[in-house]
């Protein structure tokens, strides 16, 4: 434990540093790929570190070489922002008119780059070579970063390399000071879907010599709410929404066409498979005996984030020696947000945690994607010793 308290002491003494890396992020948030001035304020800050940077197609990859060069632990961060207007009246405001960061991963690459100054000055100490990721687009466009990352890393002959992998979010949802960690399926898988049906304009006095789409998209959701209720498991958590409904053009004309749209949540691949597959049998056999006829398009989004046990329970041990046991949640429940770290939990075992960042006393309370969203800047030296205590595990 010496080894580690040392390092724990070195990452507060550089706390400001931290800050200030998070304050520079924070005031130019970029969204989606284009984080090209990020990335340049990451490479840049590895390069004075003496990191050696991997060519990567997207984002920043670097590597700190450590005694084992056969294994690599790998520590990923997320770069980008949203496209919403910042409503914080604070020093370090955005200035980049409607982008901000409002997920907090301004505070995870912080987290990041703080992790890899100390890890590299202590690379003599580690048992494993270490991989950082600098990932753009976690908020999308779909399928994210990751996905793109996780080609280069196969085509660069490293992911066979990587024992495991951790990733970490600041949440509004917990004290500071606490960490929640779940085992298994953690996020939902997310498709988006948008469905055209066309049927027979008419009057609305003579409904007969008509085929109204908007009675049949009625249907059809009337039949999925059914459905899901009574044909889902209740114990393994599913959403099928209609978010958009259009159709009609005055109020005495049966609508000839109506478009719905809406998302579908999983948080099993099951039963992912399971309504795609039947939310169609449904609309064609409803638009069958209408006289009907429908297009249906599918967006394929996320895959469900499932932590990897063993990687949890290193996790959990690592969380309890950072903040103590009694501010470790072991949570039960898994949320229907999504992330795309699910790509590289698909190739690699890993775990993803929830660190905790609210502090009621001084407002900061609202959650993630809100135009006020901030958070207790305490929580980064939690993350970067979290980040450095999986990199030195043995």
């Amino acid at each position: 434990m010496s080894k580690l308290n040392k390092i724990f002491n070195e990452i507060d003494q550089i706390k400001s540093e931290i800050i200030s890396n998070r304050r520079y992020l924070h005031e130019h948030p970029e969204v989606g790929f284009d984080t090209k001035n990020t990335e340049k304020y990451v490479r840049e800050f590895l390069t004075r570190q003496g990191i050696e940077i991997i060519p990567s197609s997207v984002g920043v990859m670097g590597i700190i070489k450590g005694n084992n060069n056969n294994d690599i632990i790998a520590l990923r961060a997320d770069m980008d922002a949203l496209n919403l207007a910042e409503e914080n009246d604070v020093e370090y405001k955005s200035q980049n008119a409607g982008k901000m960061h409002a997920c907090g991963h301004d505070g995870h690459t912080a987290m990041l780059m703080g992790a890899a100054e100390i890890l590299n000055s202590n690379r003599q100490k580690l048992n494993h070579d270490i991989l950082l990721i600098f990932q753009p687009a976690e908020e999308g466009p779909i399928p994210g970063g990751a996905t793109i990352m996780l080609k280069d890393l196969e085509s660069n002959g490293l992911l066979p390399k990587i024992k495991n992998i951790y990733g970490q979010h600041i949440s509004t949802e917990y004290d500071i000071g606490n960490i929640s960690i779940k085992y298994g399926n953690l996020t939902a898988s997310t498709d988006e879907f948008a469905i055209e049906i066309v049927g027979k304009g008419g009057h609305a006095g003579i409904p007969q010599s008509a085929i109204d789409s908007i009675s049949i998209a009625s249907k059809f959701i009337s039949e999925m709410e059914s459905f899901m209720s009574r044909r889902i498991d209740p114990f393994d958590p599913a959403i099928f929404s209609i978010g958009i409904i259009m159709g009609g053009s005055a109020k005495n004309i049966i609508a000839e066409k109506t478009t719905l749209s809406g998302t579908i949540r999983c948080q099993s691949e099951e039963n992912r498979k399971y309504i795609l597959e039947n939310s169609e049998k449904i609309l064609n056999g409803i638009c069958s005996y209408s006289g009907a006829s429908y297009k249906l398009d599918i967006l394929h989004g996320l895959p469900v984030l499932i932590n990897n046990d063993n990687v949890v329970d290193i996790v959990k041990s690592i969380a309890q020696n950072v903040v103590g046991e009694d501010n470790v949640i072991v949570t039960t429940k898994a949320g229907m947000g999504a992330e795309d770290f699910a790509y590289l939990a698909q190739k690699i075992p890993a775990a993803f945690i929830w660190i905790g960042a609210r502090n009621k006393k001084r407002g900061l309370v609202n959650l993630m994607h809100n135009p006020k969203f901030d958070f207790d800047e305490d929580v980064l030296p939690i993350g970067v010793k979290m980040f450095c205590s999986f990199a030195m595990q043995n």
